[in-house]
């Protein structure tokens, strides 16, 4: 499943599962890097306690969706995603 941008300026290159795995990650990278600075910061771990109560499932879901694809689909998937990235780059 291809989704439409925010702005819905054009195609999103990831399918939903690719894009809440890379969000989450991005995320949770995010307020580890900050927890290893602050580790005490009350912020932090409430950001840390939405995302698990919030999001964490449907990553988590999401991730063993990706688990499941074989070796020439990811490939497949790469290829299509690094061919759409220059071309639009190129264009």
């Amino acid at each position: 499943m291809t989704r439409m941008s925010p702005a819905g300026t054009g195609r999103q290159l990831l399918d939903a599962d690719e894009a809440r795995v890379a969000r989450a990650s991005r995320e949770l990278t995010k307020i580890a890097a900050a927890l290893v600075s602050r580790p005490m910061d009350r912020d932090l771990h409430e950001q840390m306690r939405a995302f698990l109560d919030k999001e964490s499932e449907a990553s988590l879901a999401s991730w063993d969706v990706l688990l499941q694809r074989t070796p020439d689909q990811l490939k497949e998937r790469i290829s299509t995603v690094l061919t759409v990235q220059a071309l639009r780059t190129a264009s």
